[in-house]
């Protein structure tokens, strides 16, 4: 579910004056020449297609802006046409609002935000990163799951030709960037921004030109009982802005760049993984339920929880009660390593995985004099780089801090770890990387 926007009109407020932008269009429409391209075809012009979809809101939103003509009789544009579910999802108001007299220039500004100059077909925007509007300002295009996406709309029938461009039909209203406290607030994240105000980094937010992954109230009201109001206390200012920065990272990075790096680092220091799951993109633990909303010096992202800093891949171990691997470690100095910046791809054998071998290597391994031998074992189940399932599936293999390569492969869906152990438990995240049970001890290869 989206998050809506607020009823008051200050986040559809834009800054670029609509008269100039009509003026335009009047100058191109009465410079062109009796001999030029002929786009009035009202059979079958945007503004026809429009109506014979059944898009009404937005139809009348041409009529009370007075850019109906504009599709009917001129040339080439594309539309991003808003369904009319799309417009009733407005808070109570809104559209009222937009539609009264008074308010016009405010409505042709919102239907310019929603047209481009041009004939630009799907496959033509996916090739683009941003596309600018007759309103002035950039709509984000963006690919996710080899769907095309604009700002955090996505297109939902593509491609109805016309004589005077085409119009792709997309799931909500479009609107124009504004600062990125304000952004919030008209979304309805009115929690994360009470924590943001509290924690004191309303400045940075607003200017420091973050991706911001915004959880929703509900997100906040999910966590355990008393939590949120122990963060909001007076005096927990830095561990709530430790969770708070967690939720951003430096530079506005889209839902597609952070899909393909898979892991980056977070203002706060610690990694962020991401992932493309079956019911779309995740961060961590939460699901990224709305993605590439627009602000001034900033982009957003709405998680559908709240993500807890993660801890060290040692103390990872513990909460996951890998007892036996935990006690073996104690014995090493790769304990030390593990809770070192890394990233690690440490694949852990369960306590059952130690169990199965024969008591006399169990007891050799836990021999201190064979601490050696047990440091060589164990830097055979860590690699470097942070790499979740997603990533290992199109590896044939990976090195380990051992040094030998640690042998990947498929059978079926089923990732398969040197031909034979499996993943019982995948992605568990930590601050320097990311965990996987395995069902069996590793093996190095000639040992």
């Amino acid at each position: 579910m989206r998050p809506r926007f607020s009823s008051s009109l200050q986040g559809l407020t834009l800054g670029v004056t609509t008269l100039a932008l009509l003026c335009g269009c009047n100058n191109r429409s009465s410079s062109q020449s009796v001999d030029g391209p002929d786009f009035s075809n009202p059979d079958n012009s945007i503004l026809a297609n429009l109506d014979a979809l059944g898009l009404t809101t937005l139809r009348s939103a041409l009529d009370a802006s007075g850019l109906a003509p504009t599709l009917q009789e001129m040339g080439p544009f594309t539309l991003l046409a808003p369904t009319n579910e799309a417009f009733d999802a407005l808070p109570a108001g809104t559209l009222d609002a937009l539609f009264e007299p008074s308010n016009v220039d405010q409505l042709r500004d919102v239907v310019n935000y929603h047209i481009t100059d041009g004939d630009n077909s799907v496959d033509a925007l996916l090739g683009l990163n941003s596309i600018v509007t007759l309103q002035g300002d950039e709509v984000l295009l963006d690919s996710i799951a080899a769907a095309l996406v604009v700002n955090d709309a996505a297109v939902i029938t593509p491609d109805v030709t016309s004589s005077n461009g085409r119009l792709h039909v997309i799931d909500s209203v479009l609107t124009p960037p504004v600062p990125v406290i304000e952004t919030l607030q008209s979304r309805g994240f009115n929690t994360l921004v009470t924590a943001i105000q509290a924690a004191g980094l309303e400045g940075a937010v607003n200017g420091g030109n973050f991706t911001v992954l915004a959880p929703t109230d509900a997100a906040f009201d999910a966590l355990p009982a008393g939590e949120l109001e122990s963060l909001l206390t007076p005096g927990n200012e830095a561990e709530l802005q430790s969770l708070l920065q967690f939720h951003l990272v430096p530079g506005p990075r889209r839902a597609s760049e952070l899909l393909a790096a898979s892991s980056t680092t977070s203002l706060e220091g610690p990694l962020q993984f991401y992932a493309l799951g079956a019911d779309g993109p995740r961060f961590n633990t939460a699901n990224m339920i709305g993605t590439n909303l627009p602000a001034e010096a900033g982009l957003i992202h709405t998680l559908d929880s709240v993500v807890l800093l993660p801890p060290s891949l040692t103390k990872l171990l513990d909460q996951l009660g890998y007892t036996t691997l935990a006690d073996l470690l104690l014995s090493t100095d790769l304990q030390n390593t593990l809770i070192e910046p890394g990233p690690f791809t440490f694949f852990a054998p369960t306590n059952e995985a130690f169990a199965a071998l024969p008591p006399e290597q169990l007891a050799f391994l836990s021999d201190p004099a064979n601490v050696a031998a047990l440091t060589q074992l164990l830097n055979y189940h860590i690699s470097p780089g942070a790499l979740q399932v997603s990533d290992l599936v199109n590896l044939s293999s990976i090195d380990s801090l051992e040094g030998s390569a640690i042998g990947l492969s498929l059978d079926g869906a089923n990732l398969l770890i040197n031909g034979s152990t499996t993943i019982s438990s995948a992605n568990y995240y930590a601050v320097n990387g990311v965990l996987h049970g395995i069902d069996q001890v590793l093996v190095i290869p000639g040992l």
